[in-house]
């Protein structure tokens, strides 16, 4: 076993987000980009008045003999494209201060359908049958009030839901 497959065996479990990357990278790479961390911070990057009608396409860096900056291309809902033009210099200010240093230079609009990243809404408490309900209840009596207790409540109606059985 060499050293860095055995620093990790000791290591334990490895967080998700590390495993993808190593995945991903390649596929993001093709498209232009240097890291898939781009599009995943794409909201973030251009806040929530953006967010859900722009997408970042892809990322066209220069050839060696050119020297010239990158270029960003983002895919716009059809409306909005006027608007995000005129933001424009402060949405390469955000990649740039994203990415560490001025790397891209010019933002490429195209129009066309974002999938959407609509926030799933979370699903309300499943509702137990009267009996189940008085159960949990009685598990959780001797607990104080305050968000413990919420929170076992949540717990137990998901435990003992009927679609869990």
């Amino acid at each position: 076993m060499d050293e860095a497959n055995e620093r990790n065996a000791r290591k334990g479990a490895a967080a998700v987000g590390t495993l993808v990357g190593a995945i991903i990278d390649p596929v993001t790479r093709r498209r232009g980009f240097a890291t898939a961390e781009l599009i995943a911070a794409w909201p973030e990057i251009v806040g929530g008045r953006w967010a859900e009608c722009t997408a970042p396409e892809k990322i066209a860096w220069p050839r060696k003999e050119d020297g010239g900056p990158a270029v960003l291309t983002v895919k716009v809902d059809g409306p909005a494209a006027v608007f995000v033009q005129h933001e424009a210099v402060q949405i390469l200010e955000r990649v740039n201060a994203f990415l560490g240093y001025g790397a891209v230079g010019k933002l490429r609009i195209v129009q066309g359908p974002v999938a959407s990243r609509e926030k799933r809404a979370k699903p309300g408490d499943p509702t137990l049958p009267a009996e189940r309900e008085a159960e949990l209840g009685a598990q959780v009596a001797e607990v104080a009030e305050g968000p413990l207790k919420q929170a076992l409540e949540r717990l137990g109606r998901g435990v003992l839901s009927e679609k869990r059985r």
